[in-house]
């Protein structure tokens, strides 16, 4: 997965891009192809299961309860 990531900036960077601005998809700025795409999400689907998945948010939770917690201690604190 970190090789895919390093080839696709290295061909952006190379093409011209900006090498300050956040590339990927959550951007509109993708630098993989369309074969790539693909295979991140084959290795992704490989590494990150469902039983690890459940594991992770079992121990930290979710995005949601994570920010509601720091939400609340900020507030504590002032």
């Amino acid at each position: 997965m970190a090789e895919l990531g390093r080839i696709a900036k290295e061909r952006y960077l190379n093409a011209g891009g900006n090498p300050r601005l956040s590339v990927g998809s959550l951007n509109d700025n993708d630098t993989l192809t369309k074969e790539e795409k693909q295979e991140f999400l084959k290795l992704a689907n490989e590494i990150f299961n469902d039983e690890s998945i459940a594991n992770f948010l079992k121990k930290r939770g979710t995005w949601q309860e994570r920010f509601a917690a720091i939400k609340e201690s900020r507030r504590i604190a002032e």
